[in-house]
């Protein structure tokens, strides 16, 4: 059985790179900025992983969709649903708990965005590298 990681197309292996990088730069920052670290960086390290998660189901939904031809679009939408009822979950639950810090795990969550700008960049780089 072949992992995931080797099945899983590059462009989304990219996004993973620009959240790491982006998780990196906002971690450092956390260093100067915030006092409680320990939290803030369980909030930016939960938000990474779901910014990381998010970007994987995205990519295996569209694949999904299609191949579904005229139910597309309805699957979109549910699938699109569910992955952002899953992020709003995880940030009442960090809300009501305190365990993480919430802003930090949006910035983390904000990742995917980031990365999504990067991407092209990291692929340019990946390239020349190889």
């Amino acid at each position: 059985m072949t992992p995931f990681w080797k099945k899983t197309d590059a462009a989304v292996k990219e996004m993973w790179i620009g959240i790491a990088v982006w998780g990196l730069f906002c971690g450092l920052a956390a260093i100067w900025f915030f006092p409680d670290r320990v939290r803030f960086l369980s909030g930016l390290l939960l938000g990474c992983l779901l910014a990381s998660a998010g970007v994987f189901h995205m990519w295996k939904v569209l694949d999904r969709a299609l191949d579904l031809g005229e139910g597309a679009q309805k699957y979109l939408i549910a699938r699109s649903l569910g992955r952002y009822a899953v992020f709003v979950l995880v940030f009442l639950v960090l809300a009501l708990t305190k365990w993480a810090d919430p802003f930090a795990a949006f910035l983390g969550l904000m990742g995917m965005k980031i990365a999504a700008y990067l991407q092209p960049l990291v692929h340019k780089l990946l390239k020349k590298r190889r």
